[in-house]
């Protein structure tokens, strides 16, 4: 499904075995109040996965992210679809106000499939999210509101 350049940047390691990738799942889902995993299915094959992540009522908002696909759907529309899936359903069906993601600053393709979107670039955020190696990345943000987004 995924290799290791999928995960280059991401703060955790791809699954080596099919074990491994269980496990992975099975924290993804059990981490309920903070993140709903969905896997990206293309046909019969699974092509990746991707999230909701801290969903908060109060300031009607959520964030998609944790996507990653396998190299073999790149460039194919399926990373699209996926996000406008999750945002057409978090604008109409979770009545979200703001819908927020965020990428490595250095993952220009990332940057260049949310603009498509239409997804605004809010800015930098500096030392975000823990490496793997103990350093930290900065996170560039994203987000689309309820009055942008122009649905199917």
């Amino acid at each position: 499904m995924a290799d290791d350049e999928v995960f280059a940047k991401l703060p955790y390691d791809r699954p080596p075995t099919v074990h491994a990738m269980c496990e992975w799942i099975h924290t993804a889902l059990s981490r309920g109040a903070v993140r709903l995993p969905f896997v990206v299915v293309v046909g019969q094959e699974v092509a990746g996965t991707t999230s909701y992540w801290y969903p908060d009522p109060v300031r009607r908002q959520v964030e998609i992210g944790s996507t990653w696909l396998g190299r073999a759907w790149w460039g194919a529309g399926i990373n699209r679809e996926a996000k406008r899936l999750l945002l057409e359903h978090a604008f109409t069906e979770l009545a979200c106000e703001k819908v927020m993601f965020r990428t490595d600053p250095e993952n220009i393709r990332s940057q260049q499939a949310l603009e498509r979107l239409g997804a605004v670039r809010d800015g930098l955020v500096r030392r975000d999210w823990p490496r793997r190696d103990g350093t930290w990345r900065d996170s560039v943000y994203y987000s689309v509101l309820r009055n942008e987004w122009a649905g199917p």
